[in-house]
């Protein structure tokens, strides 16, 4: 029996153990809002990892963290050195988008297909439980061929990672390979790329005035965002995978008045960095120059996530997940996808950027360094933004 086979075997046999635990884990209320719930995840999580081996730290917010950051749970790096040379990092969250009170309204279950139900049993408890067996199979068949294996588990990524990201990034910092156990595609297939997005807020300054009486004097707002409109949506380019939509158009207050504002909420996605930088730039040259006389704009950056850009080091790792798929006798192909779950390396307006020398959630990866999504199934969807 090879190496792929014996530790199928184990997972199988630790089938009725990694369902009991998923059922605590989905039990326990953990909204990202919800510190103490948080919390209660990251006690069984650091338990568990003790007991097995690893060396585990936890993380807080302290005095240095702010708003949103200083206000959820805490963060987990486990640590354990094993006999070879590869560091390898692999990540989950322990937050949900779900409130206090739902895992006793939607208690976990199994329907007769086999699915799991539950607040939070997809995304991601699943992958954190999937993520603690794996290396329990490992520790207990002696197959520890790694210099170090790293788990970090945060608790914010459903809300943009405000406090999670840079423990992550700290971490996992000159990892070899990165696996993230967020799910990826209900077939089975695996992430190996994803594109990146950017959402903007654009506030258009106009001049208001009497429609009726005297219209010259005014600047209309909402004809310079209906011009910024037309313009953005024909920097969308569908053959290079560049989508652009502007989601939400406001403007003015009252029909007998030029607008003196308006409102574009904007969403940006492509696969490469060099890309989104290129529409921002362009972006920025349009609205210094305004079509309609007497108007100016702002651009707010409300979020960025940066893109998961396909390398070939990502590349070798999917061909050697899909290979050891098809010995155990199933199919998985390496997918790019064009949503995105709010990854760990997702920043809001003001925060400090990810950076390419970790391949954190955002999959920013160095060159020679690998990542790669797990598939999942169940009855609770994920939905991706």
């Amino acid at each position: 029996m090879d190496f792929a086979q014996e530790m199928s075997r184990r997972a199988s046999e630790g089938q009725g153990r990694y369902i009991s635990d998923l059922s605590a884990l989905v039990g326990i209320d953990s909204g990202s809002d919800d510190r103490a719930g948080v919390n209660r995840v990251a006690d069984w999580v650091a338990d568990r990892l003790r007991s097995i081996g690893f060396d585990v730290a936890r993380h807080s917010p302290g005095a240095g963290d702010l708003g949103t950051a200083a206000l959820v749970g805490d963060a987990l790096v486990a640590r354990r050195k094993g006999s070879g040379r590869g560091r390898i990092a692999i990540f989950a969250h322990m937050d949900t988008v779900f409130t206090a009170g739902d895992a006793a309204a939607r208690p976990f279950s199994i329907d007769d297909a086999g699915l799991a139900h539950g607040p939070g049993v997809t995304d991601d408890k699943a992958g954190l439980v999937a993520g603690i067996h794996a290396a329990e199979h490992l520790i207990s068949e002696g197959s520890e061929r790694y210099g170090e294996l790293v788990l970090v588990c945060t608790p914010d990524e459903e809300i943009g990672s405000p406090f999670g990201r840079r423990v992550l990034q700290d971490a996992v910092r000159d990892a070899d390979a990165a696996l993230c156990l967020e799910c990826a595609r209900e077939n089975g297939d695996l992430v190996g790329s994803r594109k990146g997005v950017i959402d903007l807020e654009l506030e258009v300054q106009g001049v208001a005035a009497h429609s009726g009486i005297e219209p010259e004097r005014g600047a209309h707002a909402g004809l310079e965002s209906a011009h910024l409109t037309v313009f953005l949506q024909s920097l969308a380019d569908p053959p290079a995978g560049v989508t652009v939509n502007v989601g939400v158009l406001r403007a003015g207050d009252r029909l007998n008045i030029v607008p003196d504002r308006a409102r574009l909420s904007v969403e940006m996605r492509a696969p490469r960095q060099d890309q989104l930088t290129d529409l921002m730039a362009t972006i920025r040259d349009r609205i210094a120059a305004p079509v309609v006389t007497g108007t100016s704009t702002r651009i707010i950056q409300r979020e960025e996530c940066p893109p998961m850009e396909r390398t070939a080091a990502g590349d070798r790792i999917g061909a050697l997940a899909t290979e050891v798929a098809a010995s155990l006798g199933f199919t998985a192909h390496l997918a790019a996808t064009g949503a995105s779950p709010m990854p760990i390396g997702c920043r809001r307006s003001g925060s400090p950027p990810s950076t390419a020398s970790a391949p954190s959630g955002a999959a920013i990866t160095p060159p020679g360094n690998g990542w790669i999504s797990r598939p999942c199934r169940s009855g609770s969807p994920s939905w991706p933004r």
